[in-house]
C-alpha cells in the first residue's frame, strides 16, 4: 500500500471501531502492518514554505532592481550578501535544532540559500561586469545548490538542482570539444544525488514526486549525454537511438529493494519511462526496412566508449534483476539487446532483425496473457493489445491489397473484444471460487 492508502486507512480504523466492525487488537494489528508516519507536514505545507522563499527572493530583487542606479557599489554588494548571510544563518539554526526543527522551515531556509546564492552570482557579475553565458550561469548555480541538498535534505533543492542540470545538459546539440563543457558530463552532474536515487537506504521512501523528477531529468539528461557521444549525430541518428535503447534498458533494471518491487507501477517511474521508449521502439524494429539501419547504428555505436559503458552496466544491473527474478522487466529490457543478436547471421543480419524483434515482441504479449491463466501476476490486456499492434505493423508492412487489410483489422478488432469477453468471464469466475 502506498503512503495515501495508509493514511487514510489511519483515519477510517477508529470509526471501524466504533461501529463494531473490528475490534481494538485488529485495529492495533493493522496499524503495526500499516504503519504511517504523521509527524511530518504535507507536501502543501512544505511547499507553501518554498513559494514564501521565492516570493521574498524575488520581491528583493525586484526592490534592489528599482533602485538600482540610486546605489553606490558597497550598498550593491551589501544587497548581494546580506541575503545570503541571513539564509545561512537561517540554514545554520534549523541544522542546529536538528529533528525537533519542522521540514517546512528547513525546505523553507535551504531554497531562500540557494535563490540567495543565485542571485548574489547575478548580482556581482552585473556590478564587476564579468563575462560568461547564462549556461555556465545555470550551472553555477547548481553545483552551489548541491551542499545543500545533502545537508538539509531538501526535496526542494533536489528537484530545483535537477531542473538546472538538465535544462544545462539541453541546451544546444551542438558538440563540444572539450567534455566537461558538454552533455557529456551530466551522468557526474547526476551522481551528485546518489543518496537521493531510487533503492539507495533513506531515512524514509522518497516520494513519488521527487522519483519522477530523478527519473524525468535522467531520461532527459542523459540521452542528452548519449546524443553528444556521437561525433555526426544527425547523420547517424539510428546509433544515438540505439544508445538511448541502451539507456532506457539501464534505467528499467536499475536495482531496487524488495519492498519496491512489489510496490504500485507509479511509484517505479524509471520503469515506466523505459517502457514506454523500448515498446514503440520494439515494434517500428519489426519493419523489414529497419533491418539495415538498425545494424549500421549498431556498428556505429560500437566503436565508442560509452556504448560498451551501458553495457556492462545494464549487464551488471540485469544480474541483480535476475537474482530478485524480475521477469517482466528483463524480458522487455532485452529489446535493446535483442538487434545485436542478428550480427550473428553475418551478411543476413538486415534481414533477421526484424524477425527477431517480433518474435521477442510476440513472446511479450503470449506471455503477459498466460501468466494471468496460470493464476500468476499478469497483464492480459496490455499482451493482447501487443499482439495486435504487432498484427497490424505488419499488415501496414505487407503488399496485401486495401481490402484484405481491412478484412485483417475488422478480424482483429473481432478478437480483441472476444478476448475481453471471455478475460472477464475468467475474472467473474476467480472471485466466486474466492468467495
Amino acid at each position: 500500500m502506498s503512503a495515501p492508502n495508509h493514511r487514510w486507512l489511519h483515519t477510517q480504523l477508529p470509526e471501524w471501531e466504533r461501529e463494531g466492525l473490528i475490534t481494538a487488537e485488529n485495529a492495533v494489528k493493522l496499524r503495526q502492518r500499516h504503519p504511517h508516519d504523521d509527524s511530518g507536514p504535507g507536501i502543501a505545507q512544505v511547499a507553501m514554505g518554498v513559494l514564501g522563499a521565492l516570493l521574498i527572493g524575488v520581491g528583493l530583487i525586484a526592490i534592489i532592481g528599482y533602485n538600482w542606479d540610486h546605489f553606490n557599489r558597497p550598498v550593491r554588494l551589501m544587497f548581494a550578501f546580506a541575503p545570503l548571510l541571513g539564509a545561512q544563518a537561517a540554514s545554520w539554526w534549523a541544522l542546529k535544532q536538528g529533528d525537533a526543527c519542522a521540514r517546512w522551515i528547513r525546505e523553507t531556509a535551504a531554497f531562500f540559500q540557494a535563490m540567495a546564492a543565485g542571485a548574489c552570482i547575478a548580482i556581482v557579475s552585473q556590478i564587476y561586469n564579468l563575462g560568461g553565458d547564462w549556461p555556465q550561469f545555470v550551472l553555477a548555480w547548481a553545483l552551489l545548490s548541491l551542499p545543500l541538498a545533502w545537508l538539509m535534505r531538501s526535496y526542494g533543492v533536489v528537484i530545483f538542482y535537477l531542473v538546472c542540470i538538465t535544462v544545462w545538459s539541453l541546451r544546444d546539440d551542438v558538440r563540444h570539444p572539450v567534455w566537461y563543457e558538454s552533455a557529456r558530463a551530466y551522468p557526474l552532474l547526476l551522481l551528485g544525488l546518489f543518496p537521493f536515487w531510487p533503492g539507495w537506504k533513506f531515512d524514509k521512501p522518497l516520494s513519488t514526486t521527487l522519483r519522477w523528477a530523478i527519473a524525468l531529468s535522467a531520461s532527459m539528461g542523459l540521452a542528452a549525454a548519449a546524443y553528444q557521444m556521437i561525433e555526426h549525430p544527425w547523420s547517424d541518428f539510428e546509433a544515438v537511438v540505439w544508445l538511448w535503447s541502451l539507456t532506457a534498458a539501464a534505467m528499467i533494471l536499475l536495482p531496487i529493494s524488495e519492498a519496491a518491487i512489489h510496490a504500485p507501477t507509479r511509484s517505479k517511474p524509471q520503469v515506466v519511462l523505459g517502457f514506454l521508449y523500448l515498446l514503440p521502439l520494439g515494434v517500428i524494429g519489426t519493419s523489414l526496412s529497419a533491418g539495415h539501419e538498425t545494424i549500421e547504428a549498431i556498428s556505429i555505436a560500437g566503436k565508442l566508449s560509452w556504448t560498451w559503458v551501458l553495457i556492462i552496466v545494464t549487464g551488471a544491473f540485469a544480474v541483480h534483476a535476475i537474482l530478485r527474478r524480475r521477469w517482466a522487466v528483463l524480458s522487455v529490457a532485452s529489446l535493446a539487446v535483442t538487434p545485436a543478436l542478428a550480427l550473428a547471421a553475418g551478411e543476413n543480419a538486415p534481414h533477421v532483425v526484424p524477425w527477431l524483434m517480433l518474435v521477442h515482441l510476440s513472446l511479450i504479449g503470449l506471455a503477459l496473457i498466460a501468466l494471468e491463466f496460470l493464476d500468476r501476476k499478469g497483464a492480459p490486456r496490455l499482451g493482447a493489445a501487443l499482439l495486435s499492434v504487432l498484427i497490424m505493423a505488419r499488415l501496414f508492412d505487407s503488399d496485401l491489397s486495401l481490402l484484405l487489410k481491412g478484412l485483417a483489422f475488422i478480424l482483429v478488432g473481432v478478437a480483441f473484444l472476444v478476448f475481453n469477453i471471455v478475460l472477464s468471464r475468467h475474472h467473474k469466475k476467480q472471485k466466486e471460487k474466492v468467495s
